[in-house]
């Protein structure tokens, strides 16, 4: 006790005060700079016309400039090839023609378990952090046949591009 009432007294609680602020303002999951950067890289956004974050989750919405996915972007028609390359590579995609975002998500599950509920505790964590036409546009994306889907194993981010609406949704839970 008398070694906190030293530090207290030596003005120490001032500068460890400011570190706590700065570290409270640090609490969002990830700001919009570094996801739009970092989805940028994958998949060719323009305008932002959701963003929300907080401690515990993310999520946003991008008009897509082209439906294609990016090179950096590892692209599988399967599921064990997507499970393949995120092994590899950590971040891959999904494009099953006539299959939904939801039921590749489904066959994630089936085939490895941990991954695919890590994937669905993305989406509903984030869930928290969407607004009504965000959460719209995700379901919309979800179960659209055409639609692709991706998952960043590094970030935690469940991402969604929906060709028909010309979106792309985004979505990660707590760390």
């Amino acid at each position: 006790m008398t070694h906190l009432a030293g530090h207290i007294r030596a003005g120490r609680l001032v500068p460890l005060a400011l570190v706590c602020l700065g570290l409270a303002g640090a609490c969002t999951r990830e700001d919009e700079t570094a996801l739009r950067a970092r989805l940028a890289e994958w998949f060719s956004i323009g305008e932002t016309l959701a963003f929300h974050a907080e401690r515990d989750c993310a999520a946003a919405v991008f008009r897509l400039t082209s439906p294609d996915v990016k090179a950096q972007m590892p692209l599988a028609s399967g599921v064990r090839a997507m499970l393949l390359q995120l092994e590899r590579q950590g971040r891959a995609a999904l494009d099953m023609r006539g299959v939904s975002p939801d039921e590749g998500l489904v066959a994630v599950v089936d085939i490895d378990r941990p991954l695919g509920m890590s994937m669905r505790r993305a989406a509903l964590e984030g869930r928290v952090c969407m607004t009504a036409s965000t959460e719209d546009a995700f379901l919309r994306a979800l179960q659209n046949r055409r639609g692709v889907l991706a998952w960043d194993s590094v970030s935690g981010t469940i991402i969604i591009l929906d060709p028909d609406s010309g979106l792309l949704v985004a979505a990660m839970g707590a760390v």
